[in-house]
């Protein structure tokens, strides 16, 4: 009598749970990062990056200042110098080392809700300052976007602590 072998039913679900996984894995990750993810991953990046600049003031003891270069889609955050400390300045402030730099993404739209000076006027908008004493001030408040998502950051006068809102920018407060 010869016996024949085959796979038993357990065997089979196993071998197919484990395909199963695998495929799971392998869409995930050639499908990449969804919209949503993005804007919250860089949101979260934007208050992260407004929280270092606070600092940088209060250590200091002078008043910094945020700007957006719409045409470099980036945040630059520097001390506020006088005329004759600009004219020292050897380069351009965006390229400066005692400049912190956020550059946002390619396919994210950066722009600003409030517009109070023009970027015809200058390459550059200014949004926020800070000040050593921990207060801030929110002079054009700034939004990112990423496909129809989109969100909005202002900061707290008194704290000098970030609030981002969703939506069109008259949400909640997210934290």
């Amino acid at each position: 009598m010869t016996l024949k072998r085959s796979f038993t039913l357990i065997e089979v679900i196993v071998v197919l749970v484990i395909i199963m996984l695998l495929t799971g894995v392998a869409v995930m990750s050639l499908r990449g990062e969804s919209p949503a993810a993005a804007l919250e991953r860089n949101a979260l990046e934007v208050e992260a990056f407004l929280a270092r600049v606070r600092f940088l003031c209060a250590e200091s003891g002078r008043d910094y200042v945020v700007r957006l270069y719409p045409d470099k889609k980036m945040f630059c955050a520097h001390a506020d110098y006088n005329e004759e400390e600009l004219q020292e300045l050897e380069k351009d402030i965006t390229e400066s080392p005692a400049s912190e730099k956020f550059v946002f993404p390619e396919d994210m739209e950066v722009f600003t809700v409030d517009e109070e000076d023009s970027p015809a006027e200058h390459d550059y908008v200014e949004l926020f300052r800070f000040y050593p004493t921990g207060g801030a001030v929110c002079l054009n408040r700034p939004g990112i976007r990423m496909e129809e998502l989109a969100r909005f950051f202002d900061i707290s006068f008194f704290s000098g602590q970030v609030i981002c809102l969703d939506g069109d920018g008259s949400g909640e407060e997210k934290r």
